[in-house]
């Protein structure tokens, strides 16, 4: 990704109202000072007391670079996204990082989509390739009031011979993965990560809200890394008796919607730094997540917050019992498993992964009715499994479906409806009901490799044993007993996601 912070912020003042020319005089002398230029040149410059009159002295004699100048060097920082390998990720950084900069330094707030429109009007006017990146993330990632300027700026660069870069018609369109964060016991502080994906290339929006100073955002940044995030969460959960929640995306929206709407409170320089560069870019991230009122945070209130609640409540009462079956096993391994009919096929990958021992380092998806759905990728056919239920794909008994995890080993899963019943009041799910067999180590090559495995195993005298039990990280073959299932096991890591439907 470019790297496009150009060196250190200058806060050029925040004030509002006009200026005295001698006030201006006295900031633009302060920051000449900080640039080293000449005391001779800053205290006693030909022009007298007229601020422009000593900058364009200053241009002159090439202490300040001339409008042209600043205009070629700024474009420059957009030269990267003109290469072959630059993505819609890196030209929404570029652009989010580009107005954190313009934006803390300007004068006064309220000139910056005036600031941006002049902004547009030289760019076009450069008719260079690098302005028309520019104008089409501006196109999407400015302030409304210049998004028609720039996108009508860029076409018309497009029609005097200019070609867009490949990443543009992707731009703006992540796809939503998982969500997922954590808070703490007191309330204090809370944690979410929204996971996207550009061209099977997954990447995260990390946000830190702290309910202590107000509720707002105090820190959010992009990461390319979402799975190191999600352990990095899960560990720190585990360390300190958090909380660790896998969200729905249109409930992970309701958190944000509400800590957006609250005044940002970043403390730190870096926290600082982040929110002015991408905290629109998360505005906008937000608004690609379905809902909005999954938590009732979006100011409704007495009645219709009531009826809404209980709407969801009708909704969710009822379960799945659902017979999963490893496909091609011999003897077969299968485990039966109740869950919310409103699951998402996102926590029904965890529900499986948790009831068969799976440790989710591979890819995954469903083959349904419906389509496919996983991690979302345009390439693969694969939309995102987070935006479907289980009932929308297997809404009656006897429907089925198919799980696959790992590409590789091709772990290919039988799904079967068998039931669709009410909760149980006081009750949580998902739960196991039963099973039979352990499930396969990760990584030992499929079903009949599988079974390569066990013979090896029971067979001292193999060539490969002892290679084999080191793989697996055992003293000896008798650790593991492939027709062991442990009911109560499954359901104590299951519980970490159960929650009640039916209060008694």
């Amino acid at each position: 990704m470019p790297d496009t912070r150009g060196g250190q912020r200058k806060n050029l003042g925040r004030r509002g109202g006009e200026r005295s020319a001698a006030e201006e005089l006295a900031e633009l002398e302060e920051l000449l000072a900080a640039a080293g230029v000449p005391e001779d040149l800053r205290r006693a410059p030909p022009g007298g007391s007229d601020p422009q009159a000593v900058l364009h002295h200053l241009v002159e004699v090439g202490i300040l670079p001339s409008p042209q100048q600043s205009l070629t060097e700024l474009l420059a920082g957009w030269k990267p996204l003109r290469k072959p390998g630059a993505d819609p990720l890196s030209a929404e950084l570029t652009g989010a990082e580009f107005l954190g900069v313009l934006r803390e330094a300007t004068s006064v707030p309220d000139e910056f989509p005036g600031l941006l429109a002049t902004l547009v009007e030289q760019a076009e006017g450069s008719g260079l390739p690098e302005a028309l990146a520019m104008l089409r993330v501006l196109a999407v990632l400015g302030p409304h009031e210049v998004r028609s300027q720039a996108a009508e700026a860029a076409d018309r660069l497009v029609t005097a011979g200019l070609t867009d870069p490949p990443w543009v018609s992707e731009l703006g369109t992540a796809q939503v993965d998982q969500c997922f964060g954590y808070a703490d016991d007191l309330g204090l502080q809370q944690g979410v990560a929204l996971t996207f994906i550009y061209r099977r290339e997954p990447h995260a929006f990390v946000v830190l809200i702290d309910h202590s100073l107000g509720g707002g955002v105090k820190d959010c940044f992009v990461t390319d890394q979402p799975g190191r995030i999600r352990a990095d969460y899960q560990r720190s959960a585990k360390r300190h008796g958090l909380e660790f929640h896998d969200y729905e995306p249109a409930t992970a929206r309701a958190i944000l919607d509400r800590a957006l709407a609250r005044r940002p409170c970043p403390v730190q320089d870096d926290q600082v730094e982040d929110v002015a560069d991408y905290l629109e870019l998360l505005r906008q991230r937000v608004a690609l997540l379905p809902g909005g009122d999954a938590t009732g945070a979006t100011g409704a209130t007495g009645p219709d917050l009531a009826n809404k609640r209980r709407a969801r409540a009708g909704a969710s009462s009822t379960i799945h019992q659902l017979k999963i079956t490893l496909r091609r096993s011999k003897p077969p391994i299968w485990r039966r498993i109740e869950v919310p009919s409103g699951i998402t096929l996102q926590q029904l990958h965890h529900t499986i992964q948790a009831a068969f021992g799976w440790e989710d380092c591979h890819m995954w998806v469903f083959t349904t009715p419906v389509g496919d759905y996983g991690l979302a990728d345009r390439d693969l056919g694969h939309r995102s499994a987070a935006s479907r239920k289980l009932a929308d794909v297997a809404s009656r008994a006897g429907n089925r479906i198919r799980y696959t995890y790992d590409f590789g080993d091709n772990w290919e899963h039988d799904i079967l409806v068998q039931e669709v019943l009410t909760a149980e009041p006081g009750v949580a799910y998902p739960r196991c009901l039963a099973g039979r067999r352990a499930g396969p180590p990760e990584d030992c090559g499929g079903v009949g490799a599988y079974a390569a495995l066990l013979e090896t195993l029971a067979d001292p005298g193999d060539a490969e044993h002892a290679e084999r039990l080191e793989w697996l990280g055992l003293e000896s073959a008798g650790e593991f007993d492939p027709a062991r299932f442990d009911l109560s096991q499954v359901n104590r890591v299951l519980s970490a996601r159960a929650r009640v439907l039916l209060k008694r």
